[in-house]
């Protein structure tokens, strides 16, 4: 019994292990079951790839002849460096949900001049195209890579064909994508990108308004040398295509060319009037002089030749660039030359970043994030560094400037002393004469009136009481007719000294006419009582005055109050008439008072 079930286990084993192999291992590769619980996947494991020679083959010629494809194990397999022919991808996707997905198709590489993408079901259904070279509206999804929107129904299985042709490096690493993963990643990725063309343009700005300023060429070479930069950045992103110039078409791969080209040349000339080449090492400020040379011939060379030569000779320039100009920076550092050890440090980090950008373009370094975005990184850093050794050229300008004109700005700022000094002193007498009353010192009508509309302004602000009092000296006149107006002066002194000293810290007083005064109160509580105020005042100004002369005089006063709450719409004006109204009230009800003249005794 034993022996007959080994012998039906071994049959079945052999049925299974010859239903495995019986399965192509091609179809199985290119299968993947896309889950909705996980966000993304790598397409690279699932894929096959042919490289065409006949630039013009469609879909039906590949799908007639039966091209043999070739399985990729990871996204390194898809890096084809520059190649002539074509490419096409093949893989599968299988909807593994009893629910409708939709997926993105992206490729990871931007600078791909066209990228069309086949679905087929059961059979061809959809054809979308996307690439650097297609005009923006005419691309599956508006972006700067080349993205498709996949939509699969419930348990269905679907072959993508893919045909990419392009001038430059073909990198064709791509994903599939949920929605939201892929919004959210290309929001990272264009805040990342918006940051470093921003410092890119305030760079090239700030330099060139440097280069405006001190009239100096090296500020000048920098700012053409991060143009020409950030238009090659740009174009190679996708950023400008998708912005600015869409209808440059396949010209968008020469444009990346000629940018780079141009950056070369400028960045030659850059290092010459940084390092001063021409005073401290003419040997060498020779050959960056025949090697610029070189670079306008290959800036010549991007506009004329077939787009895949002028890449090829875009990288080989910049490479050179930045490796000559490491060079020649390390051996004006060896020489001590000013700033050249900051220049060297600088042109290392873009020597790295040149270097992976080239070697990853050729096919020799694998595709990944350092390696898309070397180029960038080192750039950046290589621009800050720069940067920060143009500023320390700025303040070395700034100190010689300050040095030359040292004595020109002594003088000048000694007679902008004396002329402030003067100016002061004029605009304080001016001020005084203006608002304030030459013989109390109090304020005058038009300083009251200024005061008392800022006084007016806090009040409504803050809702506060507040009172003015006006004051008229009783039987004043006899004094100036007796005495002499000396005399009658005398006594508006001391009146007004006696009006400030009772005044508390915040009112304002006035002389307001010839023996009339003012007193405005802010902010009055309401345990104050005026009835209290006005008797203090009347006290002390009825208070016998001894004259210079050795006379003792006494005089009277009549005094009209006027409120107003912060609500109300009071105006200086209204005040002083209701207090005038109020005083010559009190004037009517007061008896005449007679001055009393004597000796001092």
């Amino acid at each position: 019994m034993h022996a007959i079930r080994l012998k039906a286990g071994v049959y079945t084993g052999l049925l299974l292990l010859l239903a495995v192999f019986s399965v192509p291992w091609a179809q199985a590769n290119t299968l993947l079951s896309a889950s909705p619980s996980q966000e993304s996947y790598s397409l690279a494991p699932h894929n096959e790839f042919w490289q065409a020679n006949e630039a013009s083959l469609t879909i039906n010629d590949l799908l007639a002849q039966q091209r043999s494809f070739q399985p990729t194990q990871d996204a390194q397999d898809l890096n084809f460096g520059y190649t002539r022919g074509d490419v096409w991808l093949r893989a599968q996707v299988h909807n593994d949900s009893p629910d409708p997905q939709r997926w993105v198709v992206e490729f990871e590489y931007p600078f791909l001049d066209y990228v069309t993408l086949y679905t087929f079901r059961q059979q061809l259904s959809e054809v979308q195209r996307s690439g650097s070279a297609v005009p923006v509206e005419q691309r599956a999804l508006a972006h700067r890579q080349a993205v498709f929107p996949l939509e699969l129904a419930a348990f269905e299985t679907v072959t993508l064909y893919t045909h990419v042709a392009a001038s430059g490096s073909k990198m064709l690493s791509y994903n599939l994508l949920a929605p939201e993963t892929f919004y959210a990643q290309n929001d990272r990725h264009n805040f990342w990108l918006a940051t470093y063309f921003g410092m890119l343009l305030a760079m090239g700005l700030y330099n060139l308004l440097l280069f405006f300023g001190f009239k100096e060429r090296v500020f000048l070479h920098y700012s053409l040398f991060v143009a020409g930069f950030g238009v090659a950045i740009l174009a190679f992103n996708g950023i400008g295509t998708l912005i600015f110039w869409s209808f440059l078409g396949e010209n968008t791969s020469r444009l990346v060319a000629l940018g780079f080209t141009f950056a070369s040349a400028m960045a030659t000339l850059f290092a010459q009037s940084f390092l001063n080449t021409e005073t401290y090492c003419p040997r060498w400020h020779q050959v960056l002089n025949t090697f610029r040379s070189y670079c306008w011939l290959a800036v010549i060379a991007s506009l004329l030749l077939p787009i895949p030569l002028a890449l090829h000779i875009m990288d080989v320039t910049g490479f050179m660039a930045a490796l000559l100009l490491l060079i020649c920076g390390s051996y004006c550092s060896l020489r001590r030359i000013p700033s050249a050890r900051l220049f060297v440090f600088a042109w290392s980090l873009f020597l790295l970043g040149a270097g992976v950008f080239a070697l990853r373009n050729l096919g020799i370094l694998p595709a990944n994030f350092i390696t898309l975005h070397g180029i960038q990184i080192g750039s950046a850093l290589e621009m800050l560094l720069l940067s920060f050794a143009l500023a320390a050229r700025f303040n070395k300008l700034k100190r010689q400037k300050e040095r030359a004109q040292a004595a020109m700005l002594t003088a000048l700022k000694k007679q902008e002393t004396v002329l402030e000094q003067k100016v002061a002193a004029r605009t304080s007498a001016l001020e005084q004469l203006a608002n304030c009353d030459m013989l109390t010192g109090l304020l005058n009508r038009h300083g009251l009136a200024r005061c008392a509309e800022e006084v007016l302004k806090r009040n409504r602000q803050y809702n506060q009481r507040l009172a003015l009092l006006m004051l008229d000296l009783d039987r004043f006149k006899p004094i100036n007719d007796y005495y002499g107006h000396e005399a009658g002066d005398f006594v508006l002194q001391q009146i007004a000294k006696r009006i400030a000293h009772l005044a508390r810290t915040g009112d304002h007083c006035a002389r307001f006419g010839g023996d009339e005064f003012i007193i405005i109160m802010e902010n009055i509580e309401p345990d104050d009582t005026l009835e209290n105020i006005q008797a203090r005042i009347g006290e002390a100004i009825r208070s016998p005055i001894k004259l210079p002369c050795g006379e003792q005089v006494s005089i009277g006063v009549s005094i009209g109050v006027s409120t107003c709450q912060g609500t109300d719409d009071a105006t200086l004006e209204s005040l002083l008439r209701e207090a005038d109204s109020h005083m010559y009230a009190v004037k009517s009800r007061q008896a005449v008072e007679c001055y009393r003249y004597g000796s001092a005794g």
